[in-house]
């Protein structure tokens, strides 16, 4: 891409990213839409309110410098019914909407996006170390593009951000076990779940303000623990996922079922649909396999019996031809 990679250097840019996909990573899932948000650190190292106090409800207002690319993904597979519960979309939606596929198209706006931005850049992602990350180089891998495609970029886990900032804080506060699901931080420090809640926007909106409420301890943080996107392995191998391999397994399907009534029309006896609608319901289909078996002992009995007969009748026939002149 061209993206510096100057892994001393501060971040110039957070990335807050976000994807929601068909399903949980065992399924091998599609991204079905992202969005991505960049911010300059300079907008985040501002003046800012004083920091929020548990319960607050006042949330700040996102920076008004930045760039956003959302957008939604055709997945080429089903979306479990979970993940349609949750991020209200779904394939067939998807489909008659005409969103394309996530292409060679879509990886070259991305790295234009990306490239918009000054170096050295970071994604940021909540839980991105486990899903969002694994799931992108994933798609990146299944579009033809090598794990180099966004090379220069950066990454950082926010659920890992916040653990540490709270480990570091006072004693009291950091010996708490406490949930780091989005919702559930969103909702401590604002006192209120966070809007458009598994919309990838929304996500991504919920993690900046979030990460608005201590912009300088994370900033340090990310330039201390940042790591290169390269670095982070696909969730599962390029073609696992195919249309080729669904194709071929509803060919393969569609043909057996072909073949499938040919033998059964072809041993039943009449094929003609009166005949098929007075075959009585009883018939199972397992009995049919039966009479190609019968069909062939009776035509191994009917040449047994022929076989000598037309011998003999040769035999009679060259006796008497030569004595006929």
């Amino acid at each position: 891409m061209g993206l510096e990679a100057a892994s001393s250097r501060p971040m110039e840019t957070l990335v807050f990213m976000d994807l929601e996909a068909t399903g949980l990573p065992f399924s091998q899932p599609k991204v079905t839409e992202l969005c991505l948000v960049a911010i300059h650190r300079h907008a985040l190292e501002g003046l800012q309110p004083a920091p929020p106090t548990e319960g607050s409800s006042q949330v700040p207002l996102p920076p008004r410098v930045a760039d956003k690319l959302c957008l939604c993904v055709a997945p080429g597979k089903a979306c479990s019914s979970a993940a349609s519960n949750l991020t209200g979309l779904n394939t067939a939606m998807l489909t008659a909407h005409r969103r394309r596929r996530f292409d060679s198209g879509l990886v070259d706006l991305i790295q234009a996006f990306l490239q918009r931005q000054p170096p050295p850049l970071c994604l940021v992602a909540h839980n991105g170390d486990r899903f969002d990350f694994p799931l992108l180089q994933a798609e990146l891998s299944w579009a033809g593009v090598g794990p180099d495609a966004l090379s220069g970029v950066f990454c950082v886990d926010s659920i890992a951000a916040l653990r540490a900032l709270d480990r570091s804080g006072p004693p009291r506060e950091s010996s708490q076990r406490k949930s780091y699901s989005l919702g559930n931080v969103y909702t401590r420090l604002y006192g209120q779940a966070p809007p458009d809640t598994h919309t990838a926007e929304g996500d991504v909106l919920a993690l900046v303000s979030i990460c608005q409420a201590r912009p300088q301890s994370l900033l340090h943080w990310v330039d201390a623990h940042a790591k290169p996107f390269s670095s982070i392995k696909p969730m599962y191998e390029a073609g696992a996922v195919t249309n080729q391999g669904a194709a071929i397994d509803t060919e393969t399907k569609t043909e057996r079922q072909k073949l499938r009534a040919a033998t059964n029309l072809a041993t039943s006896g009449d094929t003609s649909p009166a005949g098929r609608k007075r075959r009585p319901r009883s018939e199972a289909p397992s009995h049919s396999r039966n009479i190609p078996a019968t069909s062939h002992l009776n035509t191994s009995h009917l040449l047994a019996v022929l076989g000598p007969l037309v011998i003999l009748t040769i035999a009679v026939a060259l006796y008497w031809v030569p004595w006929s002149f």
